[in-house]
């Protein structure tokens, strides 16, 4: 046996509790009535059976109590296996991690908010394979493409703008190692996925190179630019803001017209990012999904587990019409 919301098992603490609840109201409610009157007179006046069927009612309480609980954590008991054709493309996720974007222009950081980005576009990902690549002054492959997208989002979690220490920020080399990467795929449709803020320290004739070696490749250059036009200054890993050579504090602001015309380069698309999946969303099905050739990359063996929640389920309705049907009342 297994369960379907394991979590929701803390719950069954709530039983015990309402049995001792139901303790605590019938002592109550015992020395209340004997303030009242003498027990040969309580006799009288209680219709025969009502001690019983509150003592019932008792006992159900914690019995309901019991069965929606277990419900709610839904047993699950034998499995049958179903396969799944997968099909996907072929994406390289290329995240810019220079200085600047630890900048505070998006809270809490346009890292951190174009991290939260990815994470949200791997959970759209449909049997496509996604590799990783880090950039900075230089370019690192983090991660070669897998369809294994919880180790792929342990290794995005796992970075910061201290993971490549030569700080700058080199487009074109980025762009050839997510290139590398596709080259190796199969067939399939080639996307590279840019996250950044779009500051560039290449000269225009680099970065142009890069673009038509991608759109040679049959590949496209999707982008999501990550923070503001007002921008924010950068602050050192050691405290203080980042200056220019007159001292004057440096202020690092979203390049939205670099970031489009990379994008327009190579038939691909750019989305300014917002809170929640709406601009992943519009990049996977509108764009990459929707535009790209998908390839077969096997099949996906998954559980169809059988449910069970129907059993303590039903405990607790039969306890609940029970506990209805001893309705006390005074008898005339």
């Amino acid at each position: 046996m297994s369960w379907a919301q394991p979590d929701a098992l803390w719950a069954l603490l709530l039983a015990p509790l309402a049995a001792l609840l139901g303790l605590w109201a019938w002592g109550r409610r015992a020395r209340a009535l004997s303030a009242i009157a003498s027990p040969p007179m309580l006799a009288q006046l209680l219709s025969r059976g009502v001690n019983g069927a509150r003592v019932t009612q008792g006992v159900l309480t914690p019995f309901i109590v019991l069965g929606l609980t277990l419900a709610l954590a839904g047993p699950r008991m034998g499995f049958d296996w179903q396969q799944t054709k997968m099909e996907g493309v072929s994406i390289v996720a290329v995240l810019d991690v220079s200085r600047s974007m630890d900048a505070q222009d998006v809270s809490p950081s346009r890292l951190v908010v174009a991290q939260r980005e990815l994470k949200d576009f791997s959970g759209l990902l449909k049997g496509d394979a996604v590799g990783l690549v880090l950039f900075a002054q230089g370019a690192w492959t983090r991660i070669p493409l897998t369809t294994d997208y919880g180790t792929w989002r342990w290794a995005l979690d796992d970075t910061t703008t201290g993971t490549i220490r030569a700080q700058g920020t080199t487009l074109s080399a980025a762009l050839d190692a997510a290139l590398k990467l596709l080259t190796r795929a199969d067939g399939s449709g080639r996307a590279i996925l840019l996250v950044s803020d779009g500051e560039d320290h290449d000269d225009e004739a680099s970065t142009a190179a890069a673009l038509a070696r991608v759109t040679d490749a049959n590949a496209h250059v999707y982008v999501i630019g990550v923070g503001t036009a007002a921008g924010a200054p950068i602050p050192l890993e050691g405290g203080g803001l980042k200056k220019d050579e007159s001292g004057s504090v440096v202020v690092s602001k979203l390049d939205e017209a670099r970031l489009i015309r990379v994008a327009e380069a190579t038939g691909g698309a750019y989305v300014r990012s917002v809170p929640g999946d709406g601009d992943v969303r519009a990049l996977y099905d509108g764009e990459i999904r929707s535009k790209l050739t998908a390839s077969e990359r096997g099949v996906r063996r998954d559980k169809l587990w059988h449910e069970r929640y129907m059993w303590p389920l039903g405990m607790a309705l039969a306890g609940m019409v029970g506990s209805a049907a001893l309705g006390i009342r005074r008898r005339a």
